[in-house]
């Protein structure tokens, strides 16, 4: 599947200007990483997740937002049990993916958190500035009893287990290539949950209006407090790459950056990358 990803991308490259490529990276190759991920590891993760039980309260959380019935939650959740089994879980969801969430959770369905925080069935556009507005709403953060949560995107790939030493600063995630001295974000985040509301509370104290056009660019024009570039790149990758990273988070969208090298140079590179290990 992963040289199949590699050629799919290159016929992509010829169709689109650099901009539009981004997106139709994203979208057309994830399918493609994802089955790689089930076919090599679906099992192991399933027999873990057949006795797994989260926590309900525990000093480090995972949260996901997503209001859509997407077809990488099942993989995505069981992800998360491998990595840290002793974290809570935060599901925000919608009254049209609920059924579909507590289908997939069957009997473990009491040991999560299921918030449902959106309505009905919206356009993508209309789905990010939900994310958005929710994403920097102080409640948001109040509805939570942890003290650090790892946000987790249907996107994300977590391919070591979390370590504690992660849980630092007010907000960080992964590195941006065109802004490597920001705290970063996209994917997974890093959140103290309250210096959350307080800078909530702080630069948008009334949280019905004003919703930013991206929320993680927002909180980190806005936080001051999150680990160097190195710490950061050794545990989140996006569109810088790097050896061994924590959690990844849709490299196959900057695939410009690797269609210039041989096939079978990236596939080796991919498979490390889509190793689960300790």
């Amino acid at each position: 599947m992963l040289s199949a990803a590699y050629e799919v991308a290159k016929i992509e490259s010829k169709k689109h200007d650099h901009m539009a490529r981004l997106d139709i990276y994203r979208n057309v190759l994830e399918p493609y990483f994802y089955s790689h991920l089930v076919e090599n590891h679906g099992k192991m993760l399933q027999e873990h997740w057949e006795s797994y039980r989260p926590p309900r309260d525990s000093e480090h959380a995972f949260v996901i937002v997503e209001r859509r019935a997407h077809p990488n939650f099942r993989f995505i959740l069981q992800n998360m049990a491998w990595a840290a089994p002793h974290m809570a879980v935060y599901l925000f969801c919608s009254d049209e993916n609920l059924a579909f969430i507590e289908a997939i959770l069957g009997d473990k369905i009491d040991a999560f958190h299921i918030i449902e925080a959106f309505q009905g069935d919206v356009s993508r556009e209309e789905g990010k500035i939900g994310y958005n507005d929710i994403m920097t709403d102080y409640r948001f953060y109040e509805s939570i009893s942890a003290t650090y949560i790892l946000t987790i995107q249907m996107d994300n790939i977590i391919r070591r287990k979390i370590p504690a030493s992660m849980f630092v600063g007010d907000y960080w995630g992964n590195p941006w290539a065109w802004r490597t001295h920001a705290a970063g974000g996209g994917g997974a985040t890093v959140r103290r949950v309250a210096a959350m509301i307080d800078l909530c509370k702080k630069h948008r104290p009334d949280p019905t209006i004003d919703v930013p056009p991206l929320e993680d660019a927002w909180i980190a024009e806005r936080t001051s407090s999150f680990p160097d570039f190195e710490f950061r790149r050794e545990h989140l990758m996006e569109s810088i790459p790097t050896n061994h990273p924590v959690i990844l988070h849709q490299f196959w969208t900057f695939m410009d950056a690797y269609i210039t090298t041989p096939r079978d140079n990236v596939v080796a590179y991919w498979t490390h990358l889509l190793t689960l290990s300790s």
